[in-house]
């Protein structure tokens, strides 16, 4: 059946989309300038030049002229997507704002579907989505290869590491991106939390500062940032790579890393991002914390009455001098008296005073396996949560 016929023959559904694709593109203007905060900052000029009202009701025409007859997008849609994409590289828009704006175009899709979907309308309505899973996944690519080539010469490398990052943790095709990157099989996710937000010329300084070594590096949110190293460089690299991060930054983070194949990364940045999340901050990591080493606090983070049970421990360790910050040390150094008192900077008597404290204030000797289990979990969610406070 050719692409005319398959119009004519549109079902209710169909007829109910093309009628309101003018209002469904005002909308999704309405919620880029809303919720995309470079496209709220955008003069009315550059809102102009790019088109974006005329290129919404365009893809939502096409789409439906396309599922209604079962076609996929064509090299010369591919290419005007594209084209589209460099339109938005040159105006200056980030990477991030083109993840936010293509996702955020994904969902309005399906929901404009959904909403004018009756029960009688199931099987367009699985026809239609599953024409927008498949080609929304090309005209994506499409639309991000034509935003690398966009991109100024000086920021092209950086900023293919940015997207690959991107499509790697959110386990989408990579090969438009990759072109003369090396693809690793399995990386080492570690995600960089901070607790006040970091300028966007930060943001970029360490991305740049990766693409020599070609690691893909991106920033999720102004207070997140995401590095992937291979699963084959050794922890002692890896850390080597997280301090110049945090160097970069300029302030501590929470730090939380985990390894996983190329193709199941979501799930690995779900991981890191909770061990990021509970782990104590550090401006110059002494080591990567895997979820081996947070798993404890994670758990309590997500049971609020043991969390509030560790709260008085916490607040009975406040009574006395600087002993979090001590058992921290304590329990860093493996509970090695010399090499707590020497990074502490305090007489080795000072240490085995403000331990005998600890276990006059708690009950608990912080030496003892339940010392270790209990206190040590108590430390490292009082200093997350302090930092996130402050």
């Amino acid at each position: 059946m050719s692409a005319a016929g398959g119009i004519a023959l549109m079902s209710a559904l169909f007829n109910a989309l093309r009628e309101r694709v003018e209002v469904n593109a005002r909308h999704a203007v309405e919620t880029f300038t809303n919720e995309v905060s470079e496209y709220q900052a955008m003069p009315p000029a550059v809102e102009d030049h790019i088109g974006m009202y005329d290129f919404a009701v365009f893809i939502r025409r096409r789409s439906l002229d396309l599922a209604a007859a079962s076609l996929p997008l064509n090299e010369e849609d591919l290419a005007g997507i594209g084209a589209i994409g460099r339109q938005r590289a040159e105006v200056g828009l980030s990477v991030p704002s083109q993840q936010q704006v293509l996702g955020l175009h994904t969902a309005m899709m399906v929901r404009e579907v959904h909403d004018v979907t009756r029960p009688e309308d199931v099987t367009d309505l699985l026809r239609i989505v599953g024409w927008l899973g498949i080609q929304g996944v090309r005209a994506r690519s499409a639309y991000l290869r034509g935003y690398t080539r966009g991109v100024g010469t000086a920021r092209v490398l950086s900023t293919r590491l940015e997207i690959l990052a991107r499509a790697l943790l959110a386990d989408e095709p990579v090969e438009p991106f990759v072109a003369d990157l090396r693809l690793a099989v399995q990386y080492h996710v570690t995600i960089l939390k901070t607790a006040r937000p970091v300028t966007a010329e930060t943001q970029a300084e360490v991305v740049a500062g990766f693409a020599a070594d070609r690691l893909p590096v991106t920033w999720l949110a102004a207070d997140e940032a995401a590095i992937l190293t291979p699963g084959n460089h050794s922890n002692a690299r890896i850390l080597q790579r997280v301090r110049h991060a945090t160097a970069l930054i300029g302030q501590p983070c929470g730090i939380g890393s985990a390894e996983g194949a190329v193709g199941g990364l979501a799930e690995t940045l779900a991981w890191a991002r909770e061990a990021s999340r509970v782990a104590p901050p550090q401006d110059r990591p002494e080591r990567l914390p895997e979820i081996k080493d947070l798993f404890v606090e994670m758990a309590v983070a997500h049971t609020p009455a043991i969390d509030g049970w560790l709260r008085s421990y916490a607040k009975a360790l406040a009574t006395g001098p600087d002993l979090v910050a001590t058992l921290r040390a304590y329990y860093v150094n493996d509970m090695n008296r010399a090499s707590t008192a020497a990074r502490l900077h305090i007489h080795p008597r000072t240490l085995d005073y403000r331990l005998r404290r600890v276990r006059e204030v708690t009950g608990i000797d912080p030496g003892s396996t339940a010392g270790v289990r209990l206190l040590s979990a108590t430390v490292a969610r009082t200093l997350a949560m302090d930092h996130y406070a402050g």
